[in-house]
């Protein structure tokens, strides 16, 4: 995973090693490693060397044993800061990116749509392979799959022109999904060109923005549209924690 400038996995896996050597005058072996994280000690070697793909549980572990954040694994931040890590499941962070992502007035995007979407990215990179089936979108929407491959991941948060730090830092998200839910008011209220000018504002001169406009506009709706401030995103029931 090379895009938007990052590393693959592999290397930033091996600099973060090379790191833990650096500071503590020994090097971290493939063993010590896994049985930290609880995984095969075989698992983290092809990892290391760009044989393997991680999970997101395995990209989780790696993250706390090295102190960092999990999105520094696909080019986001290394700090932990409190609030940054996600406290949801990936279900509920994917959902809440098809329900906000949709045109104002009409239904998310089909599994057809992010299948074919998936698919001509893939031929973009020359990649035959950068494919994703129906039933594997399906499971993680639904919640039976909690453990998504990083390549799904990468795939899901490209379909909407995101990142994959966007599944990975909750700050982030948070920022993304209140432009999301801003732009779409705005664009219901038939006035979107305002919502390009305000883009770089903060989420609460946003939000007055759209309480105003709302009351002087649309003062049948003022309940409603506050009732879908007052939620940050639509969030699912969390399933039972699967094996990694």
């Amino acid at each position: 995973m090379t895009e938007r400038g990052q590393s693959p996995f592999s290397a930033v896996l091996n600099q973060l090693c090379a790191e833990s050597e650096s500071v503590n005058g020994r090097p971290l072996s493939n063993v010590s490693l896994a049985a930290a994280i609880d995984v095969s000690h075989s698992y983290i070697a092809q990892l290391r060397k760009g044989q393997r793909e991680p999970t997101l549980n395995t990209i989780e572990s790696l993250a706390g044993f090295f102190d960092i954040h999990p999105a520094y694994f696909v080019g986001g931040r290394r700090d932990r800061a409190p609030g940054s890590l996600p406290q949801d499941s990936f279900h509920a962070r994917l959902n809440s990116l098809f329900d906000l992502a949709r045109p104002p007035g009409k239904g998310e995007m089909t599994l057809d749509a992010v299948v074919a979407t998936v698919r001509d990215r893939g031929k973009e990179r020359g990649d035959t392979n950068w494919t994703i089936s129906p039933s594997t979108i399906i499971d993680l929407r639904s919640g039976k799959n909690t453990n998504p491959r990083l390549r799904h991941v990468v795939m899901l948060a490209e379909v909407f022109y995101l990142g994959p730090d966007y599944f990975l830092d909750a700050e982030l998200a948070q920022r993304i999904n209140s432009e999301l839910r801003f732009h779409r008011t705005m664009t219901e209220l038939g006035v979107s060109a305002l919502a390009t000018r305000a883009s770089g504002l903060t989420e609460d001169v946003r939000t007055e923005i759209m309480r105003t406009l709302v009351k002087a506009l649309r003062p049948e709706a003022e309940d409603e549209i506050a009732e879908i401030l007052a939620r940050p995103s639509r969030t699912v029931q969390e399933p039972a924690e699967e094996e990694r």
